[in-house]
């Protein structure tokens, strides 16, 4: 099924706001996501719960997915629970969807070259690239069937969880050599010392 993004989400832009050093509510912005669009460099950022921020608006829930609509940094990223309770700054856009359609799906729809390029012409024209709501509401988005959106998830997640450990292997390998060489090292000099 194609529909636009707009038919099956509502779409609001990040509030802006102040961010102080703790607290309870994380504050997000581009800054705080790795080259796997994980939020995995946050950076003590949070906003105060001074009462005038509409939760039910801005607080992501769980099928959430935040786009950004200002930068030169164009990604999607699926609001996990476990991250807990989370506001994106105002240079994302807030997409909350309908049931009928995974959060996940979403995001790795909105990250695939194909569509990423799409976004990225959207904001094309200025000299800091800006995704304008109304253009983004009407992305074509194919909707597969709730069974094919759970496959494609699971696919990218043990992906992901392939290249994590990949990388922690490479960490292991280097940490290894690294030793290995110091063993080496010390031992010539420890027998050059004794002569």
């Amino acid at each position: 099924m194609k529909c636009k993004l707009g038919e099956i989400a509502k779409i609001y832009y990040g509030p802006h706001r102040t961010a102080v050093m703790a607290g309870t509510i994380k504050y997000l912005v581009s800054s705080d996501f790795d080259d796997s669009f994980q939020p995995t460099f946050f950076k003590e950022s949070y906003l105060e719960d001074d009462g005038t921020l509409d939760k039910d608006r801005y607080i992501l829930e769980e099928n959430d997915v935040i786009v950004t609509g200002k930068g030169k940094r164009l990604f999607a990223w699926a609001y996990n629970s476990k991250f807990g309770e989370v506001v994106p700054s105002s240079l994302f856009y807030i997409i909350k969807l309908q049931n009928s359609v995974v959060g996940e799906y979403i995001a790795h729809y909105l990250n695939s070259s194909r569509v990423n390029h799409k976004l990225k012409a959207l904001g094309a024209g200025t000299s800091i690239p800006s995704i304008q709501k109304h253009e983004l509401a009407q992305l074509e988005i194919v909707i597969p069937t709730l069974e094919k959106q759970h496959q494609i998830v699971e696919i990218a997640r043990l992906m992901n969880k392939d290249v994590e450990l990949a990388e922690q292997l490479v960490e292991n390998k280097k940490t290894l050599r690294q030793g290995l060489l110091n063993d080496i090292i010390n031992e010539q000099v420890i027998k050059e010392e004794n002569r």
